[in-house]
C-alpha cells in the first residue's frame, strides 16, 4: 500500500518527505543522550495523535472507510465541486461509459447551482458532504465544528432533496473528537485509497493519467477534484486525463460506482 502511494505523490512532494525522513532521523541520534529523552513518550503520543489526524490512509483511532472489498468495481469520487465550467462536462462523461460517481460538495459552491445539484442527483449519482467551504475544520472548536456541520448537512439536503450519509473533511485531516462528533450525527467518514494531486497548479493531463494508471486496484476509492477549493482555475487537466483512462477502465472489465455501492458490497454494517 506505501509504494502505491509513493509512486503517486509528485516528485516535489517526494523531496520533501524524504527531507523530513533524514531530519527525523538526525534528530533521533541528537537526543540519545540527552535529557530530552525524558521527552520520548509525550512525542510518540504527539506524533501518534498527528498520524490519526492527517494521515486518513492510517485509521489509527479515526475510522475512514479508505478502500472497499471488490473484484471488479471502483469509488470514484469528486472533492470540492460543483463547478459549472467543469461539472457539467463531466456528467456527460460518466453517462457515456455508464459510471456512476459520489460529488463530496462545497456548500458555499453548492447553494449557487442548484440546477447542477439537482443534475448530479437526477443523474443517478450520490451527493456527500465536504463540508461548508474549505477551512481546516481540524484547528475549530468542538462547538462551532458541530454547528457548522449540521448547518452544512441541512443545507445540502434541502438542495439535493436527499439524506446525506458520507462526510470527508478537507484535506482529510480530522481530530479524534470531532470524530466522534461526526458518528453521533449518523455520517460516514469517506476516506481514499490512492489521490493522484490533479489540483496541482502546472500539473499536466498525462502525468495525472499516469499516476492513475499505476495506482487503481479494484475496490479502491479513487479521489480527484471538479473543482479547486482556493483557486478559480477550472480542472481541465483532471477532465481530459479522465476521458483518457475511461476505456482503460472498461477494457479491464471495471464498473466505476458510488461510494455507499461500494461500502454495500463489501458488506460494512
Amino acid at each position: 500500500m506505501f509504494l502505491r502511494l509513493w509512486s503517486s505523490f509528485p516528485r516535489s512532494l517526494k523531496k520533501k518527505i524524504l527531507l523530513c525522513c533524514v531530519g527525523g532521523v538526525s534528530t533521533c541520534f541528537i537526543i540519545r543522550n540527552t535529557v530530552v529523552r525524558k521527552a520520548l513518550p509525550v512525542c510518540a503520543g504527539m506524533g501518534l495523535w498527528a498520524l490519526d489526524t492527517f494521515v486518513p490512509q492510517v485509521n489509527l483511532f479515526t475510522r475512514y472507510f479508505g478502500r472497499g472489498q471488490s473484484k471488479d468495481a471502483l469509488a470514484l469520487t469528486f472533492d470540492d465541486g460543483p463547478d459549472p465550467r467543469i461539472t457539467p462536462y463531466l456528467l456527460d462523461l460518466l453517462r457515456r461509459h455508464k459510471a456512476k460517481a459520489t460529488f463530496f460538495h462545497l456548500v458555499s459552491k453548492a447553494k449557487h447551482t442548484p440546477a447542477l445539484v439537482r443534475e448530479i442527483v437526477s443523474s443517478g449519482h450520490e451527493i456527500g458532504l465536504h463540508g461548508l467551504d474549505h477551512q481546516k475544520v481540524w484547528t475549530m472548536g468542538l462547538k462551532k465544528f458541530r454547528h457548522q456541520i449540521e448547518y452544512a448537512r441541512k443545507t445540502l439536503e434541502d438542495l439535493c432533496a436527499k439524506p446525506i450519509f458520507w462526510y470527508r473533511p478537507p484535506h482529510g485531516f480530522l481530530r479524534f473528537d470531532q470524530y466522534l462528533v461526526v458518528r453521533r450525527m449518523g455520517l460516514r467518514l469517506a476516506g481514499w485509497t490512492v489521490g493522484v494531486w490533479d489540483t496541482d497548479e502546472d500539473v499536466r493531463p498525462q502525468e495525472i493519467y499516469s499516476r492513475l494508471l499505476r495506482s487503481f486496484r479494484p475496490g479502491d476509492i479513487l479521489l480527484l477534484h471538479d473543482g479547486v477549493a482556493d483557486k478559480t482555475r477550472p480542472q481541465t487537466a483532471m477532465l481530459k486525463a479522465l476521458e483518457e483512462i475511461m476505456p482503460v477502465f472498461s477494457k479491464q472489465g471495471l464498473r466505476l460506482i458510488t461510494l455507499s455501492q461500494l461500502w454495500n458490497e463489501t458488506n460494512y454494517s
